[in-house]
């Protein structure tokens, strides 16, 4: 079923501005979306779904007297379970598009949906990327300590890691210091400037993030958003789809003809997951960077 009320089609727009800046820190990351990869079958609401994100060792130089074509290189694997996310508002009276109603739905539902569906995807994000397996081989000093040439070395020792194909990904005040170390050496530019220059693709803050700091290689990050299938019977439902990004969500309106209201949801599913390299980060994986002791 198609969505019809103008009201709910003047909030869509204004609904995804609120949601953009999360879907900008989550490409940043260099996520691989695997949301049209999902299974084949109507996901209902509640249920979960696995895909794998992998990171690939590859295999030497060919060796004729070892046949190394047989023998290939690893593959490890991180398990992405997406959950379902609901956002809904009631809106008093039986028609959302006249009166006060449209405006209030583009206020409510826009604004407060597209913000609380950003918030849940970003927490998914930063959970996947707490978990990441503590470090004993990779540390910085203390952040009042750290300097610029800590940051160029970190991570220079693992002979797996490509840095200018990594992410470097940091909480609020590691982000801070790192700005404060490049301004004290007279160092300017956007993040990606100054991630270039410590040798990173991209620098991003992870604001609320527990870890100080997270490298993450190209390819050790995925996601999945998908649209639950809609099981019931609905006054109006549809799936509306964001051109710049990608992002389909389900929208549901709920007629409660008992209380003379409409109920409103926006509905999504949505995950994240980091394959995560192990403590020594002696093979490919996202790596928390821990703090050195008695720095």
């Amino acid at each position: 079923m198609a969505l019809t009320s103008p009201g709910l089609t003047l909030a869509v727009p204004a609904m995804f501005g609120n949601i953009k800046p999360a879907l900008d820190v989550i490409r940043r990351l260099g996520s691989t979306d695997f949301s049209a990869d999902a299974p084949d079958y109507d996901i209902k609401p509640g249920a979960t779904v696995k895909v794998p994100v992998s990171g690939i060792a590859a295999a030497s130089a060919y060796d004729a007297s070892t046949n190394n074509y047989t023998t290939g290189g690893t593959t490890n694997w991180a398990s992405l379970t997406a959950t379902h996310y609901l956002q809904g508002f009631d809106v008093s009276g039986a028609n959302i598009d006249q009166g006060v109603d449209a405006p209030k739905l583009k206020q409510l539902f826009a604004a407060r949906a597209g913000k609380g569906i950003a918030a849940a995807c970003l927490a998914n994000v930063k959970t996947a990327l707490d978990g990441v397996t503590a470090s004993t081989a990779v540390k910085l000093p203390a952040v009042a300590s750290v300097a610029i040439s800590d940051y160029l070395t970190l991570g220079s020792d693992l002979g797996w890691l490509n840095r200018a194909d990594s992410v470097l990904a940091v909480n609020g005040a590691e982000y801070a210091k790192i700005k404060a170390v490049f301004a004290s050496e007279h160092v300017i530019g956007d993040d990606r400037t100054l991630a270039s220059f410590i040798g990173f693709a991209d620098l991003v803050c992870v604001p609320s993030m527990t870890a100080r700091a997270v490298i993450v290689p190209g390819g050790s990050f995925g996601t999945l958003a998908r649209v639950p299938a809609v099981v019931a019977r609905f006054a109006e439902s549809g799936s509306q789809t964001d051109e710049d990004s990608g992002l389909a969500v389900g929208i549901v309106v709920a007629d409660d003809q008992s209380q003379n209201r409409l109920i409103v949801n926006a509905d999504l599913w949505f995950g994240s997951t980091v394959l995560s390299a192990p403590a020594a980060a002696t093979t490919a994986g996202a790596v928390k960077v821990g703090t050195a002791t008695g720095s």
